[in-house]
């Protein structure tokens, strides 16, 4: 009888001691979940103390590139102008967007360097032709503005009476390519208001190109250039390339028709037989 009051008072003591047990376990708990947040605040705080150290105000701004035009003081302005931050702070994206707006900004470059410097490197954009009496054009047909324009004086000049400046630069771009196996230079393209191209080399020679399929006419030109056309190079006025299988050929003569009157209907004989020569040799 005494070893069985024994064990019913062991289990009895085991019943009290689960309570106790399980309140201990979940303290421990508790204390874990109190260590985890007080961990978690302590590397946000401490985070945010070292991020503070590092995000100094910045003391120095380089600007780098080689400027013909560009005023590095402006850009200086620009940048100053979109600093709202520190050394990680400042938002580099918007300022290298702000810089890109720039019509005289080609290609921007930006980085950090330890511990406050910020440093810029801006490729200056390039006119690539004038656009009328005193605009420039760069390679995208964006206009530019230049105060001093003295030294542009032998950069193409494109003229329209029709269509837009980006159109115009994309058709310079691809004729002036086109006409390269000729080795002659186009210094002038005009179109005018009914959408007709014209073209002005430096030797003087006026292509006339009319509205439609311009490269295929180019091409034509200079398959016709190649096979003998430019043994006549210092006597050629304008070529007409409106023809749809050929072209037309005005001679200089025409200015000695003014010249001797006396030789005026030779002359002009003479301007009209080459021309009928060359539609049915190169046409």
């Amino acid at each position: 009888m005494a070893t069985q009051n024994r064990r019913g008072a062991n289990r009895r003591q085991r019943g009290m001691n689960r309570p106790a047990q399980r309140s201990f376990s979940g303290w421990l708990e508790n204390i874990s979940r109190l260590l985890i947040v007080a961990m978690f605040v302590v590397v946000i705080y401490g985070g945010k103390l070292v991020y503070q150290q590092i995000d100094k105000p910045l003391t120095q701004i380089m600007i780098g590139g080689d400027f013909s035009y560009l005023q590095q003081q402006e850009l200086m302005s620009l940048v100053n102008n979109q600093i709202d931050g520190g050394f990680l702070s400042v938002d580099l994206s918007n300022l290298s967007q702000v810089l890109d707006a720039h019509p005289w900004v080609d290609q921007v470059s930006i980085r950090r360097q330890w511990p406050s410097t910020l440093k810029v490197e801006v490729l200056e954009e390039v006119p690539i032709a004038r656009w009328g009496k005193e605009g420039f054009l760069n390679r995208l047909g964006e206009e530019l503005t230049i105060a001093d324009n003295s030294k542009l004086a032998d950069l193409p000049v494109l003229r329209a009476k029709y269509g837009t400046s980006r159109e115009m630069m994309q058709e310079y771009q691809s004729m002036a390519e086109l006409i390269v196996p000729t080795g002659l230079k186009l210094v002038e393209l005009q179109r005018d208001s009914l959408g007709a191209w014209r073209v002005d080399t430096a030797v003087g020679i006026r292509l006339v190109l009319g509205r439609d399929q311009i490269a295929e006419k180019i091409r034509r030109f200079v398959l016709v250039w190649k096979s003998g056309l430019n043994q006549h190079l210092d006597s050629i006025k304008t070529i007409d390339l409106r023809y749809p299988n050929g072209l037309a050929v005005a001679w200089k003569d025409g200015a000695l028709i003014d010249a001797q009157d006396d030789t005026k209907a030779n002359t002009a004989q003479s301007a009209q037989g080459r021309q009928e020569l060359l539609r049915k040799n190169y046409g």
